[in-house]
Parts: C-alpha cells; structure tokens; sequence
C-alpha cells in the first residue's frame, strides 16, 4: 500500500464533504486540521506506486507499518521524520515503533489505527488516530517511558523533526494490515 500526502496552510478546504476520501481509485484517506492552527493535511491510501503517483503533485510514501486498535478517529498525531535519513536510522526508527512503541500504546483505551508511512529518502510519516486529545496525551506519555530494547541504539533514534496534533476532519481509513502482533 501506498499514500500521498498534499499538507495545505488553512484548517477548512472549500469543495465537496468528499475532498480526500474517495479519490478514484483510492483505498480511502483522510483529512486532518491542526488544533489551534492553519496548518493541514490530506493524506489518501493507494493499492500500488503507480497509483499514487498519478494524483500528482504530492509526495509518495510506502506504508512500512500498519497497526489496528478500536479508538475512533477524531483526532490524530502527526510525527514527521525528515529526510534524508540513513538506512540504518531509518531501521533502528522501525524497528522502535513496530516492536517497542507500538505494543506500548495498541492498547490504551481511545487509541486508534497507526500508519508508519516512508519515503524514497527515508522520511517518515507516523499517523497515530485516537478518539481524544487526551488519549493522545497518554500515548505520548507511554512513548516517553519505554525503555530501549536490547541491540537498540539510543544515538540511532534522534527523535522527530515535528510532532503536530490535528483534528480528524473526515476519515475513510483503509483497514490496517501486517500488524505484527
């Protein structure tokens, strides 16, 4: 699977209760407004690369990561990992979120899908949903307290280069698949 991520610099869009969701040809997607801010984000799923990269203009990432959890979607987090980044940071950054991150937060009550989504740079996109802002609070907070695993190396994970928090304007979300536990 495959997404594309078109960020826009206000929080309402004019157009059709659609705008993002339903392009043809997509799995689903949504669109997100930052909380307190002008910011934005549509980010739309896709079945291949070729797909994704018809839409134009808009940066085309893999989905590396998928993971399912029953919170609904009304909010979500953004964190951003800029690239370029090496191979072997980007592995330490998956290897973290699949295996320590991601068993750490599935489960709190109001935590919703993931989506860890990677560029050809190794930028990374990871989409959190939850049904509060709250809930997004204390997946930030089990995050924060996690100890590394064994063979992790602190130097290879220098965080996020920005962590945004949006409202959930409109979600059609495609079913997360590959979640490892």
């Amino acid at each position: 699977m495959y997404a594309t991520v078109h960020q826009f610099r206000r929080s309402f869009r004019d157009g059709g209760e659609d705008w993002g969701t339903s392009r043809p040809g997509s799995l689903g997607g949504c669109v997100l407004a930052e909380i307190a801010g002008a910011a934005g984000a549509e980010i739309t799923f896709w079945p291949d690369r070729d797909s994704a990269a018809a839409c134009g203009g808009s940066a085309v990432y893999q989905v590396a990561f998928t993971g399912a959890a029953p919170g609904e979607p009304r909010f979500a987090q953004a964190t951003w990992f800029a690239g370029p980044r090496r191979q072997e940071v980007a592995d330490a950054g998956a290897r973290a979120g699949r295996d320590r991150i991601w068993p750490a937060v599935r489960e709190l009550r109001g935590a919703g899908n993931c989506y860890a989504l990677v560029g050809e740079d190794n930028a990374c996109l990871v989409l959190g949903f939850a049904d509060s802002v709250e809930t997004i609070e204390a997946v930030q907070r089990a995050v924060m307290t996690t100890e590394l695993l064994p063979g992790e190396d602190e130097a290879l994970l220098p965080g996020p280069d920005r962590v945004d928090v949006h409202r959930v304007l409109q979600a059609n979300l495609p079913t997360p698949v590959g979640d490892p536990r």
